[in-house]
């Protein structure tokens, strides 16, 4: 949508690169389904969701993505990589 500001939050940054989104936050290592954490971890998807709002006021490309590592989400996870056609 045209003049809504936008950010995505993707485990898939590759995949989602496809889609050369506004802004957008790669939490890295987090799987499919914790895009803002692990459930029941309040503080961490809190911090996730204050550092995707932040990208609002920040001067981003389409298409780039900005990668932060959480370490108190636990183990890490790698996404699969995508091949490009």
């Amino acid at each position: 949508m045209k003049g809504v500001p936008t950010v995505l939050v993707t485990v898939s940054p590759e995949v989602s690169a496809q889609m050369r989104p506004p802004r957008a936050l790669y939490p890295k290592g987090f799987k499919i389904g914790n895009s803002l954490g692990r459930p029941g971890i309040r503080d961490l998807q809190k911090k996730v969701l204050r550092d995707a709002l932040g990208l609002l006021s920040q001067n981003t490309r389409p298409g780039e993505f900005v990668t932060i590592e959480y370490p108190e989400y636990g183990e890490q996870y790698e996404p699969p990589h995508v091949k490009k056609l």
